[in-house]
Order: C-alpha cells, then structure tokens, then sequence
C-alpha cells in the first residue's frame, strides 16, 4: 500500500508540473512587452550523450529577418551572453523575470531545460532519478555553449541560429536550486555524493526536504560518479546561485579555489533548503562571494515567476509564499545585485 501511495504521489508531482507547463506557455504566448524582447525556443540534440537539449531564449528581436534563426536587434549586446539552469524538475520558462530583464537590456540568455527533469519535454519524460544524476545538467550547459560558440545545429544547416555573432567566452551563468549548484559546478566546484547518507541521517538535515532525494542520490553514487571530475569552464566568466542546492554534498576545498565572481541569493527563512547548509555555506566557503540574504519570510520558490496554481513539492507550495511576501517586490529587490554583479565584473 505504501509503495502504491508514494507511486500515486509521484504521478501527481509529475502531472502538476506538466499542467504548470501548459500555463506558463499561455501567460508567454499572451504577454506584451514595451522592449522589443522575444522568447522562442529550439531544439537542440546532443548525438554523442544521445541526449536532446531545449533552450529557451530571450533576446532583443529584429523584425522580419529570414537570414537566421533569431535577429538580433541594433541594441544586442554581441561581447557577452547568459545562460540559465531551472531548479529540480522546472524549466528555464518558470524564470521570464529573469530571461525578460537581462535580454532588455540586450543581454541575450539563454535557458536551459534538462532532459529527464523538465516538464518541457513531456509527461513521459520525467525521471525523478534524473535530479540527481547531477553532472548530465554542466554537460548539458557546455554542449549548449559549444553550439552557440558554431551559430549552427544541425537540424537548420541552412541558417545560423543568430544573425550576428556572439562573444560566447565571456558568459555570465545563472542558476536556481539546482541550477544553482550546476552554474558553482561550471566555476569549479566538485561534489562528494556519498556524504549524503551521513547527513540525512543527522538532526542537521531535519528540515532539509532535499533529502527526500538521498536515495537517488546513493544511487547516483553507485552508478561511477567520480568526485574529481572537473566540469570548470573557463567560458563561465561570473556566476549567481540563487538559492543554491546541493551544499551538503559539495566539497569545501573546490568552493575555495573557485576565483571567478560569484553571487550567492539565499532565503535565510528557508522552507526547503535550510540556509546554512547550502546557500549559506557556498557564500563562506566561496573566497569573495558576494551574498545577498532574504530575511523577510522568503522561501524557496520566491526565485521562480509569480504563479496561481496549487501544487505543491514535498509538502511546499510552489505559488503561494508566506503572508506578507511579495513575489514580484522580491525580484526587484535581486535586480540591483544581479545587475550588479554583470556590469561589475
């Protein structure tokens, strides 16, 4: 019986976020926007890991250009360019407060959507295992700057993905929960799975609804994860780690050595990720870091775009934010750090 109810639990994890797909693409589709930004997304597919990668783009648009896939408009600016990591089981598409502002002021970003976790791919798609196969998600974010840095995909040889060139080495890597944890693997850092059985089983991790995922976690261990593997990517010129995931099992000697600019967002309130443990613990071992702390009641999913639904993850809703949280007031309460941090550096 209690295999059958956690089977049913995990349908109705999976059908939520497959609806809150569907709501985010009509709130994209019936948007207006006094810049001249556009999101359109491509399908990419990684033939070596036999893997498809969909990206999501904001970008500054030229009208009625046939030349590439995306036009860029005269306001595009071509020395630098952002990518973007959802959280566990999202999609880059839950974060337009993010992908809209940057590409207005002609940043063009791009959002990457991780196979086996995102909705985006379909009900079908989902792979709960997948949220901590953990180093598929840096191997994703390098394939897509690969082919960035070429202008093509192989499905459109005929046209460039963009109109005018883009300086794709000097990159600005955004991410969230674990996308947080995949833009600190891209400067360096290394995990050390297996200290996540210790831990979960300590009172440190009474509050930690990350654990919840130690089993896929051990099992992600099993499978030949090798701890000393490297995903730095020198193309990653500063980092933000919004609410970062991951701390407990990352190693403290791999966040002292990263020396890239770096901005850890946490919510010291945190209904999901205790703080110390991971974004307050990337922000002390990260020589230099910046930290912007929300102490006013925010939690874990503040991060994503303001939403309506019910649903919930491990018992936290998704929408609905503790009384006297404005979503919204938060962003823009992360704007001048995050903004910060791009033209700073």
């Amino acid at each position: 019986m209690n295999r059958l109810i956690k089977k049913l639990s995990t349908l109705v994890f999976v059908l939520a976020w497959v609806l809150i797909g569907k709501v985010v693409c009509a709130i994209e589709t019936s948007q207006q926007h006094e810049s001249n930004v556009q999101v359109k997304h491509i399908d990419m597919y990684d033939e070596k890991r036999q893997r498809p990668v969909k990206v999501t783009v904001w970008f500054p648009a030229k009208n009625d250009c046939a030349e590439a896939i995306l036009c860029l408009a005269e306001n595009a600016k071509l020395d630098q360019g952002a990518v973007f990591s959802h959280g566990a089981m999202g999609a880059a598409r839950g974060y337009n407060w993010i992908g809209y502002a940057l590409a207005s002021q002609g940043i063009i970003t791009v959002g990457l959507n991780h196979y086996g976790e995102s909705w985006v791919y379909g009900q079908e798609t989902i792979d709960l295992s997948a949220v901590l196969r953990f180093w598929e998600r840096p191997r994703d974010v390098i394939f897509v700057l690969n082919q960035l840095s070429q202008n093509h995909i192989k499905s459109d040889v005929d046209r460039p993905i963009f109109n005018k060139r883009i300086d794709w080495t000097n990159v600005t890597a955004i991410g969230h929960s674990s996308g947080g944890a995949t833009v600190a693997a891209l400067a360096g850092s290394q995990l050390e799975l297996r200290k996540a059985e210790t831990y979960c089983a300590s009172l440190a991790s009474k509050e930690d609804k990350s654990c919840g995922y130690m089993k896929h976690q051990l099992e992600a261990a099993k499978e030949g994860y090798n701890p000393s593997e490297s995903f730095q990517d020198k193309r990653i010129k500063r980092i933000i780690a919004m609410d970062p995931a991951l701390g407990h099992v990352t190693n403290e000697e791999s966040l002292k050595r990263i020396e890239i600019p770096v901005l850890v967002i946490g919510s010291k309130q945190n209904d999901f990720l205790t703080y110390d443990t991971h974004a307050g613990y990337y922000a002390k071992n990260i020589p230099q870091a910046k930290n912007f702390v929300l102490d006013n009641g925010e939690g874990h999913f503040v991060y994503l775009d303001k939403c309506e639904h019910t649903y919930k993850a491990n018992g936290v809703s998704i929408c609905t934010d503790r009384e006297g949280v404005n979503r919204n007031e938060v962003h823009k309460s992360i704007y001048p750090h995050l903004f910060g941090l791009i033209y700073g550096n």
